[in-house]
């Protein structure tokens, strides 16, 4: 495996010395599982490997996840000072400066465009009224009588 030329050379040294510690521990695993994968049908060895390898990085990581959690009783910092149930920290931001407020919960009452009236009269109603026989609707309004008369004349 090559390294990028641009790397210092306290990095050469150090993957050349990791390469060097794990190249016998993986032979070795090699040699020990080379019967089991031979016993695979070829298809199957890619997966097989693939969730081996992926089982044993779990378990690794679990390992080291405990050992590095565990606390020893020696090792104990001593609590730090609070502030009513809250540990106090130093250098921490109050919330206040970083979320803008709670905006006040209000429901603003109806607001009407005009006043409402009782009663209108024929010049209060004219903006909004349009006479439907000032365009000739005349001839449609005979038609509509015209057949409401016969459908109820024809009901017994």
């Amino acid at each position: 495996m090559a390294f990028p030329p641009h790397l210092p050379d306290q990095v050469y040294e150090f993957a050349a010395s990791v390469k060097a510690a794990l190249y016998p521990f993986f032979h070795k695993a090699a040699e020990l599982g080379k019967p089991l994968i031979e016993k695979l049908p070829p298809e199957k060895r890619r997966p097989v490997l693939m969730v081996s390898a992926g089982v044993c990085a779990v378990l690794v990581l679990v390992f080291a996840g405990t050992l590095l959690t565990r606390d020893k009783p020696e090792e104990r910092r001593p609590t730090a000072p609070t502030v009513g149930n809250v540990p106090a920290r130093q250098g921490i931001i109050p919330p206040d400066d970083l979320f803008l407020p709670d905006e006040p919960d209000f429901i603003p009452g109806v607001m009407l465009e005009r006043e409402r009236r009782t009663e209108w009269t024929a010049a209060d109603a004219a903006p909004l009224w349009q006479d439907p026989l000032k365009n000739g609707e005349e001839p449609w309004r005979n038609r509509i009588e015209k057949t409401i008369d016969e459908i109820m004349e024809s009901v017994p």
